[in-house]
């Protein structure tokens, strides 16, 4: 078994888009289609990211389809898969969704598929490379993100990546029985620059 596993890790050519020190973020693809479903699925993952509904094989592959209103006009999410370099093994999602090129700002989302990669720093590198890459190569204005208050680990992730707490929405999000507040967080582009 542990041969087929190192066969399966060769197998598999990713083309990074951009690179990190730990992780590279790499464009969707639907080779991982399963294994995405299975991350979207899972009880314990989608638990914070509110994924209320079940997601199927079918539902997971339109994503990597090019997404256009009636119009013809570009599509409004960028996803990307978290590639762990050293295991070399795709380990979560995180991308950019609600992008409204008039006013320039979408909002970021993340999510670490395999539980072991969890609290070891890997959405905050991932972030902050969807950060500079949303505000140099999309030249958006504002990136946005909100967070549910027991979801701890995120309202950590956003203040150390800098975003700044605009809003608390009291009982907006209706979560194991309860109703919570919603943090909303924002950095402009100009904001960005200043830190980095």
């Amino acid at each position: 078994m542990p041969e087929e596993k190192e066969k399966c890790k060769e197998e598999i050519e990713v083309f990074p888009f951009i690179e990190g020190k730990i992780i590279d973020l790499v464009a969707q693809n639907s080779k991982w289609a399963e294994l995405i479903c299975k991350w979207r699925n899972d009880p314990n993952v989608r638990h914070y990211s509110r994924n209320a509904w079940p997601r199927s094989l079918g539902d997971v592959k339109k994503r990597f389809e090019t997404i256009q209103d009636e119009f013809g006009h570009t599509r409004d999410y960028v996803g990307f898969i978290i590639y762990h370099k050293c295991d070399k093994r795709p380990i979560g999602e995180i991308g950019l969704n609600r992008i409204d090129w008039v006013s320039r700002h979408a909002n970021i989302f993340a999510m670490i598929g395999e539980p072991e990669y969890l609290g070891k720093g890997i959405v905050g590198e991932a972030a902050q490379l969807v950060l500079k890459y949303a505000f140099t190569e999309l030249n958006l204005h504002k990136i946005k993100a909100g967070v549910f208050t027991p979801n701890e680990r995120s309202l950590r992730a956003a203040e150390k990546l800098g975003l700044n707490k605009e809003a608390v929405v009291k009982e907006a999000m209706y979560v194991d029985g309860k109703y919570h507040d919603i943090h909303k967080w924002g950095l402009t582009k100009e904001e960005w620059l200043k830190k980095n």
